[in-house]
């Protein structure tokens, strides 16, 4: 049995582990801040990139190199697709199956030597593409940002039991921008008083990773949890404020630290501009 284990074989593979590596990294992490659309075509441009560099080496080793970062990018952009938009069963089923047969289809052209081209034309095609890549992210880098507002009732009910939601008010964030954006609305907070003070927690439905689409614009309720009007001691639901139909909502910068009457007091993120809407 032949033992020996080829250095340059080793040195390569570790080269193309660590290109990979980069390649998640740049694109998970280094392009965050930037549209979702921008990350994902320059992944996939970084797979055609490589590509034309495996044909440009023409040598046994070295553009098999290229190839494996070829397919790496490529597979850290179906990985960065996966994580970030909501394709569904189907989407998902669709990008895998698409994705396989583009290999296979590239395995067969290489086979028959569709690819053997002159490195002029190789040296060409990373041009053109490097190009693309450099002009779409000047294009994102200068576009606008998501912005967002919310409204917020005068007034809310007392809720009847403590599993209702009472809706306080509504985010909204808009994208301007052409292309795609994640989004990530400023906090909400809040104190109710009963009068004596309590803290409560306002919460919004907003998936983990928002990604608006060119121009979209999404609302969100703002809710308060009906447990927070009631109290429990002695296994028994005690209403806070039993003789009240609704108490008013203020917006404020921070909790007061009393009340002279109930009320539900929002604190708002700094980039948030609210005002009172009618229920």
């Amino acid at each position: 049995m032949d033992t020996e284990i080829d250095p340059v074989r080793i040195l390569y593979a570790v080269g193309v582990l660590l290109g990979v590596i980069a390649t998640f990294y740049f694109g998970f992490r280094l392009l965050e801040d930037l549209s979702p659309t921008t990350t994902s075509a320059t992944l996939f441009l970084g797979f055609v990139v490589f590509l034309f560099a495996g044909l440009y080496a023409r040598n046994g080793s070295l553009d098999t190199v290229f190839y494996a970062l070829s397919a790496g990018s490529y597979l850290v952009f179906v990985a960065y697709v996966l994580e970030t938009y909501d394709l569904g069963d189907g989407g998902v089923f669709a990008l895998l199956a698409g994705s396989s047969a583009l290999f296979v289809a590239l395995g067969y052209a290489s086979s028959k030597g569709v690819f053997e081209v002159d490195r002029t034309k190789a040296v060409v095609g990373i041009a053109v593409v490097l190009v693309l890549v450099v002009g779409l992210l000047v294009f994102d880098a200068t576009g606008a940002q998501p912005g967002y507002s919310q409204e917020f009732r005068d007034t809310v009910d007392i809720p009847d039991g403590i599993d209702e939601q009472v809706v306080v008010g509504e985010t909204v964030a808009k994208n301007p921008f052409v292309l795609s954006r994640r989004a990530d609305p400023p906090s909400v907070t809040g104190c109710l008083y009963t009068p004596e003070r309590r803290h409560v927690s306002l919460r919004r439905d907003v998936p983990y990773s928002l990604v608006l689409g060119g121009g979209e614009t999404r609302g969100f309720d703002v809710t308060v949890a009906g447990s927070s009007f009631f109290d429990h001691e002695d296994g028994e639901l005690t209403n806070l404020m039993p003789n009240r139909e609704g108490i008013p909502v203020e917006v404020s910068e921070a909790c007061p630290e009393t009340a002279d009457e109930p009320k539900l007091v929002v604190v708002t993120g700094e980039e948030t501009t609210a005002r009172p809407v009618p229920p």
